[in-house]
């Protein structure tokens, strides 16, 4: 590579990085002025307060007889599927293992 090919590259490259300090300025302005949180909460107050509301009365009401229902019904089943499991895996060893006797 000759001295006037790197000179064209080194020209090329501060091109390039003319101006990108300014777009950055500019996507972060604009960034804060969109997504400003602040705003977003104060104008879905009303939302997140009924939101929260309804989680409490699920909480408080819906989730511990949901909870008690899952470990009833779904803690057994699932000790019955894995039972299962180790089971049909176990049978499939021995017939490999018979199979190559």
């Amino acid at each position: 590579m000759d001295a006037t090919e790197k000179q064209d590259i080194e020209r090329s490259i501060e091109r390039a990085r003319d101006g990108i300090g300014d777009r950055i300025d500019e996507l972060d302005r604009h960034l804060r002025s969109t997504l400003d949180f602040k705003t977003m909460a104060s104008e879905h107050a009303p939302e997140i307060v009924a939101g929260g509301a309804l989680m409490g009365l699920l909480v408080g009401f819906g989730f511990p007889k949901l909870l008690k229902l899952t470990l009833k019904v779904g803690v057994p089943v699932a000790l019955i599927g894995y039972a299962v499991k180790l089971r049909m895996k176990a049978k499939e060893e021995d017939e490999l293992s018979l199979g190559h006797s």
